[in-house]
């Protein structure tokens, strides 16, 4: 198994950080190996509706040359992608907003969709009270099956888990998956 992570969190020691850390001792425990990337140590840019992706004569991989563009690239050699943001006031962060918008570049009417044959697991950390906002992470989740990947996986770490109060519970799964990926 190689798996390519994307943080979208700011705080490079945060809870994000944490539960990737478990999914990551998992995938080595079997064998596999994660690439980890910081979108805030990137550049990416948001989507500029240029169409270009879209382009009925010629559709075209994202025509902006930039960080996205690599990891897309490099998912392509790899089996799956974990992604992992903090959830502001109620929706995902601006770091994980601009590195999804550009999923458009990808979805099934351009040629760029990847064929279900690569796994997703997404993680969202926020502070309030665990499950608290699940019906919105499912939501944003499911983005991740319009670009061809197969959603394997979701973990809603509320309560400012694990790295606050209790999380050995989230860890431990975290680990189960990165295993069993």
């Amino acid at each position: 198994m190689k798996a390519i992570t994307v943080i979208a969190s700011p705080r490079k020691e945060g809870n994000c950080r944490t539960i990737v850390d478990a999914i990551t001792e998992g995938i080595k425990e079997n064998n596999g190996e994660n690439t980890i990337y910081y979108v805030d140590d990137m550049n990416i840019k948001p989507c500029q509706a240029c169409m270009g992706c879209r382009n009925p004569d010629k559709p075209s991989k994202c025509i902006i040359e930039d960080d996205f563009r690599k990891i897309m690239d490099d998912l392509e050699k790899k089996d799956a992608l974990i992604f992992a943001a903090p959830n502001y006031f109620g929706e995902i962060n601006a770091q994980g907003h601009i590195f999804m918008d550009r999923f458009y570049s990808m979805t099934k009417s351009t040629p760029n969709q990847f064929k279900k044959d690569k796994k997703a697991v997404v993680i969202f950390t926020y502070g309030a009270r665990d499950g608290y906002y699940d019906e919105y992470i499912n939501r944003r989740a499911q983005l991740f099956e319009s670009i061809g990947l197969t959603l394997d996986s979701v973990i809603s770490a509320g309560g400012g888990k694990p790295n606050s109060g209790n999380g050995e519970d989230i860890l431990k799964k975290a680990k189960t998956i990165g295993y069993n990926l």
